[in-house]
């Protein structure tokens, strides 16, 4: 790659770095495999450079797809070109990381028209707000617009003016559902050819990965965006290069290898290293930098890279150095000058130990296969208040399990593992079964969490539940005018029921604070019932008064609860309780702080 200068400032710079996310299914590959296709026919294929986990666009290719485009908005383009990453998706993006930050400076989000925000697109949305990464929409599948009449590689406002009315309406249609999700999320947003100011709006652009319409578009805002308001950030020094590592492999004849990103400086053979590892930060020296042989190369499949001796940013390179299996997904990389060794150790350390999660709380356990994953998975569980056991990367072995035993022992609602892209080790399934532990496992992270938190719901609901069944309830009768059926030993009158329910048992009081006896037993029409709930009229039993003495027609009655499970009821279990329950306990506290103490239910 030939030098680019900032005009301004006269330093180097390097290509803006590109991810593409989205749900399954929405176009992802084969929209990047049209980008990629529509830069070959505009230009010769040697116009793109491929680089390890990316390829690279010249802005000579950038200028040749847009074309018209160039020529309609008069734009110069000063950036190198693009590096946009190969592997769509989640796992390379929460990889793409520098300390709690993202090495990305644009996103594309792809969107399926024909079926418009979906699981992962909302999980994406949380990693880059959670990121700040700025991103662009790419509306994909118009080609599927009912009697849309597809025109290969065109611009967008070209091929959309030459639509029948009812497939620009239909298209207009889904434009609008999807601002409509964005501006739920807080973001507003638009077709890209009707926003004025970019930096407010988030631009939206209709493609088809079947028939290039709109991917000149695409290039266009992305160069563009990254130009207008990227270029300091695309500023960077010649010195020791900064990377981080996308995938740890073997590769045939080269051993283990790690693909990394280098987004700041130059890296060269035989540099040292210092890389984040299992267990802790690592110092290596590099062997060899591999960037693959370009396509007419490629005489043998299995020799598809070439030796470099120096990498400059952005790029995509494959790196062989021994000790690298020790090296984990989404690890910081810098290249290490002579007498910087013990400040670099300790710089990834301490960043490595911003991800490992252990304590004594109550909480979940995560166990996923990148650092750049954990990252996610533990931003979106603080985000929605989820309080973390154990957090850390590997398979989930026997420890695991036993913390979360522990844990659930405690607070059942937390005996659960979540496991991403991770095995279990036979001993620990064995102490999972054992201590009858949750597991979940689901390859999108938003439907791990989800599916976590609506059985962590269900299992306090449940807990509830049985903690309320050893709670005395409140309730509120009156007797009814008329309908003593007996004064004494025991009473017998009828009753309405005003609030609550009743049993037998019950100890009932006035409203005085003077208890008149205890429920023996309620008929409704003649037939023994175990509960009578609001608005029933039944006949009771009552041990203990006499008509016309402890108790009267018309008396308003209450069930005797103790304060410590008023309590609870008011405050722990305000949510399992009825508002007719709620009333029903006020109206008993006052009475008690009335007449026992003015503190009564506090």
């Amino acid at each position: 790659m030939s030098k680019v200068l900032d005009e301004k400032s006269g330093k180097r710079l390097r290509s803006p770095i590109v991810v593409i996310l989205g749900h399954v299914d929405s176009g992802k590959t084969s929209l990047l495999d049209k980008v990629r296709g529509t830069a070959v026919q505009a230009r010769e294929a040697a116009g793109i450079t491929q680089h390890v986990g990316a390829s690279f666009f010249p802005t000579e290719t950038i200028l040749d797809v847009c074309d018209k485009l160039v020529e309609v908005t008069k734009i110069k383009l000063s950036i190198p070109g693009l590096l946009i990453v190969d592997t769509p998706g989640h796992a390379v993006f929460t990889n793409l990381r520098k300390r709690g930050a993202s090495v990305a400076d644009i996103a594309i989000l792809v969107v399926d028209l024909t079926r418009g925000f979906q699981a992962q697109t909302y999980e994406s949305m949380d990693i880059l707000r959670a990121r700040k990464v700025p991103f662009i929409v790419a509306a994909n599948k118009i080609d599927r617009i009912s009697a849309w009449k597809g025109i290969p590689n065109s611009i967008f406002i070209e091929s959309y003016q030459k639509q029948n009315p009812k497939a620009s309406a239909d298209l207009d249609n889904r434009i609008y559902e999807i601002m409509g999700e964005l501006i739920e999320l807080g973001f507003e947003a638009d077709r890209y050819d009707r926003v004025k100011d970019f930096s407010k709006k988030i631009a939206i652009i209709p493609t088809s990965a079947k028939t290039g319409e709109g991917i000149p578009d695409l290039f266009m805002v992305l160069a563009g965006l990254t130009q207008q308001f990227m270029m300091e950030k695309l500023e960077y020094s010649e010195g020791p290069a900064s990377g981080t590592v996308l995938e740890v492999k073997e590769a045939e004849g080269l051993g283990t290898t790690a693909d990394v990103i280098i987004y700041d400086g130059i890296i060269t053979k035989n540099d040292r290293i210092v890389i984040g590892g299992r267990d802790g930060a690592a110092l290596l020296k590099v062997k060899a930098l591999l960037v693959p042989k370009d396509l007419d190369e490629m005489r043998d499949p299995r020799d598809k890279f070439k030796n470099v001796d120096a990498v400059y940013a952005s790029a995509g390179v494959k790196l062989s150095s021994p000790g690298l299996e020790i090296a984990l997904a989404g690890a910081p990389l810098k290249v290490v000058l002579p007498g910087q060794e013990d400040q670099i150790m300790a710089e990834v350390n301490s960043e490595l130990e911003g991800f490992r999660i252990e304590t004594k709380d109550n909480g979940v356990t995560v166990k996923v296969d990148t650092l750049g994953s954990l990252e996610a998975i533990v931003d979106m569980l603080r985000e929605r208040n989820i309080p973390i056991h154990k957090a850390d990367v590997g398979d989930v072995n026997k420890l695991d399990a036993i913390g979360t035993a522990i844990v659930a022992d405690k607070a059942p609602e937390f005996g659960a593992i979540l496991c991403f892209n991770v095995a279990i080790s036979p001993d620990a399934q064995e102490e999972i079964e054992v201590s009858d532990l949750k597991v979940f496992e689901d390859k999108v992270i938003y439907n791990l969490i989800d599916d976590f938190e609506r059985w962590m719901i269900d299992q306090k609901e449940a807990i509830k539940v049985d903690s309320l069944k050893d709670l005395r309830m409140p309730a509120k009768i009156t007797l009814l005018p008329n309908h003593t059926f007996r004064s004494s030993k025991p009473a017998i009158v009828g009753v309405e029921v005003l609030g609550g329910k009743i049993i037998p048992g019950q100890m009932l009081i006035n409203e005085n604070n003077k208890r008149v006896g205890r429920i023996r037993q309620i008929q409704d029409n003649q037939e023994t019932v175990q509960i009578a709930g609001k608005g029933k009229q039944v006949a009771i039993s009552i041990r203990g008064p006499t008509v016309g003495r402890q108790i009267r027609e018309e008396d308003v009655l209450y069930v005797d609860i103790p304060e410590k499970h008023a309590v609870l009821l008011m405050k722990k279990y305000r949510d399992m309780i009825t508002n007719d329950d709620a009333t029903i306990l006020e109206e008993l506290a006052k009475i008690k702080q009335e007449h026992v103490s003015k503190f009564w239910g506090w």
